[in-house]
């Protein structure tokens, strides 16, 4: 997301969240396009358990944690 999404990760650690990457991209983003970068991360970093949110603010889908389960 934007360098504004920073506000965002600050608040989820601020709750208790252990860790917080940002991958800052300013151009718009694709269900598509956001699993595939979330699955090279859940390459990487190998956590045991990935939770994403039901669906999009924006647009209502739900695209992306289904793109990335298969």
């Amino acid at each position: 997301g934007p360098t504004a999404a920073q506000e965002t990760l600050r608040t989820a650690l601020a709750m208790g969240a252990d860790r917080a990457i940002l991958v800052q991209t300013d151009a718009e983003t694709q269900p598509l396009g956001v699993a595939k970068v979330l699955k090279a991360l859940v390459e990487k970093e190998g956590p045991s358990l990935v939770i994403l949110g039901k669906q999009a603010i924006d647009d209502d889908c739900n695209q992306t944690g289904q793109m990335l389960a298969a």
